[in-house]
């Protein structure tokens, strides 16, 4: 897939498309290594920052993860778990704290969600493995 710097859609996400689509398509299975993030860059005619934000979508998105000295590995497929909420809970997304991180076992780059009923937090959960549902 060649990149369009005209089509109105930022680089980084145009090639996050990119990436993601061969994951899906199984050119990179589960477990398996990307290029390097420079070879991504070469590839794609992009700069290092473009490849990089491509890479922090993807890990946010929990398709892959990034461990230091290794590469950029594409992420095994987890089962996901479905948690019941009351009715009427807010339910917010962010960054987990370092503890939560730990605790939780979140990858890098992934998300909590946190489940709050009459203002009082009633549960943190990893986004990348559990799905919230109204009881």
């Amino acid at each position: 897939m060649t990149l369009d710097p005209h089509s109105g859609v930022p680089l980084h996400r145009q090639l996050a498309a990119a990436l993601r689509a061969r994951i899906v398509a199984g050119e990179w299975p589960a477990g398996g290594l990307l290029p390097s993030q420079a070879r991504i860059g070469y590839d794609y005619s992009v700069g290092k920052a473009t490849v990089q934000a491509a890479v922090s979508t993807l890990r946010a998105e929990g398709l892959i993860t990034v461990e230091r000295g290794v590469g950029i590995r594409v992420r095994e497929p987890v089962e996901m778990e479905r948690v019941p909420v009351p009715r009427g809970a807010v339910i917010t997304a962010r960054p987990p704290t370092p503890d939560e991180r730990s605790r939780l076992a979140v990858p890098e780059g992934a998300h909590v969600l946190v489940v709050t009923v009459g203002g009082r937090v009633r549960g943190v959960y990893p986004a990348d493995r559990v799905g919230l549902s109204t009881a």
